[in-house]
């Protein structure tokens, strides 16, 4: 008897994954919480154990493919028995040419594929085309039913490497392990070509983070009405503050002491006066949520991620900032865990640290609003008839209008910004 192994639900608005790669082969014993594969999704990596003793019959996906929640990816025989179908540990076989097969295994990871979209082929074989930047469509496939084979695709990379100027020995795609960019962490890809123009292209592969981000960048547009009000915040007060104590603080708690605390601190006070940007809604129903988990979004070099401070109307600021400084360490030495990047409520994206002076964030679905944070700089501005030097930011706060009517989302940020002109006005609101 085989137990089934499927793409569990890996977290909030999590519908898919992409293998990274298979810990086991077929053929090997599993023990109970052996790993066997790793998933990437938008939010973090995933290893899936083994729930079973048993013996990997069947790995139905293939590393670079993109499976769904409860999608079958593996069978394992249970302990004891023995699976029928699995290939001998030295028998040379090739995974892509296993693939291709036209056994039962081989047309569950690659299906026909519908009139007008990309031709047949296996899981390995449409990773070569991503790797060699190709357009599947205009590869002849020579395998049964028309499938593109892996000498399909190498004979498509030569003709083009021909027409390009490029000689066919370094049409190459760049794989893990060996020397060079892909080597140093950046993405495979393809060696740079000529347009007939004579122009100089390199085309990387859409896959992994970025792939997975870009989707759920397009879902969250698709999904909610976007507005961006924006105000400007006088930090000089805060700034000033936090110039006395930042020293002091980092030699006491080993952390920096940045703004962002004190401005997570406002947001969670405001959130409460306004429950319907602490929410969430479906086709049917608002959610309003009573407790406050914020997300700040981490710029990492595999892309941007949100670890989430989780109840943090119950942390002080001086746990808040340690805290955040520990979450954005975490995340980008890419060490965060699932339940650090899910239950977000609201978010903060502070653009301001690389000189942004104003930006319309998107949401972070499933939320219904985000607070981009921007580059506090001197500026003149008016005072009491007077023309001074202040430390200013802009704040910009997108919203789903679906939701949130203006005056709400407006009423909000003239709150929010309130408490941090007068940073004294925030301990009246501490516990």
């Amino acid at each position: 008897m085989a137990f089934e192994v499927v793409v569990p639900q890996m977290g909030e608005s999590v519908l898919e994954g992409t293998i990274v790669e298979w810990k086991v082969v077929e053929g090997d014993k599993v023990k109970v919480n052996q790993p066997l594969v790793e998933i990437m999704t938008d939010k973090v990596n995933v290893e899936i154990p083994s729930a079973v003793e048993g013996v990997v019959e069947r790995i139905l996906a293939q590393p670079g493919e993109v499976v769904p929640v409860g999608r079958l990816i593996c069978t394992i025989a249970v302990a004891g028995g023995v699976p029928s179908t699995a290939p001998a540990r030295d028998s040379g076989a090739k995974p892509a040419a296993k693939a291709a097969s036209p056994s039962p295994a081989g047309r569950a990871t690659a299906p026909a594929a519908p009139a007008g979209q990309s031709p047949v082929m296996a899981p390995a074989v449409r990773k070569l085309v991503r790797d060699y930047g190709l357009d599947p469509a205009a590869i002849a496939g020579t395998g049964p039913d028309g499938r593109i084979t892996q000498e399909d695709v190498e004979k498509a990379a030569a003709a083009r490497s021909v027409v390009a100027g490029i000689p066919p020995s370094a049409a190459k795609p760049a794989v893990p392990g060996s020397s060079g960019p892909a080597a140093q962490g950046r993405p495979k890809y393809a060696p740079p070509l000529r347009t007939p123009e004579g122009r100089i292209e390199e085309r990387l592969p859409l896959e992994g983070a970025r792939k997975l981000i870009a989707e759920h960048m397009i879902r969250s547009r698709r999904t909610s009405a976007h507005v961006t009000t924006f105000e400007d915040c006088d930090f000089t007060a805060l700034v000033e503050f936090r110039g006395k104590v930042k020293d002091q603080f980092r030699h006491r708690y080993g952390a920096r002491l940045t703004y962002l605390p004190f401005i997570m601190k406002a947001a969670v006070e405001c959130l409460k006066e306004y429950p319907t940007i602490n929410a969430s809604m479906t086709d049917t129903e608002i959610i309003l949520k009573k407790y406050y988990h914020i997300g700040i979004a981490v710029a990492r070099e595999s892309g941007l991620i949100v670890p989430v401070v989780h109840d943090a109307d119950r942390k002080s600021i001086i746990e808040l900032a340690i805290e955040i400084n520990q979450l954005g360490e975490r995340a980008r030495l890419d060490q965060l865990t699932l339940d650090e990047v899910q239950g977000g409520t609201f978010t903060l994206t502070n653009a301001g640290m690389f000189g942004a002076t104003a930006s319309t964030p998107v949401i972070n679905q499933p939320q219904v609003a985000v607070l981009g944070i921007h580059n506090i700089a001197e500026k003149p501005v008016v005072r009491d008839g007077q023309i001074v030097i202040r430390y200013m930011s802009t704040f910009g706060l997108s919203f789903d209008h679906r939701l949130i009517d203006g005056h709400t989302a407006v009423q909000f940020l003239h709150v929010l910004i309130g408490f941090l002109e007068n940073p004294g006005s925030l301990l009246l609101r501490l516990r």
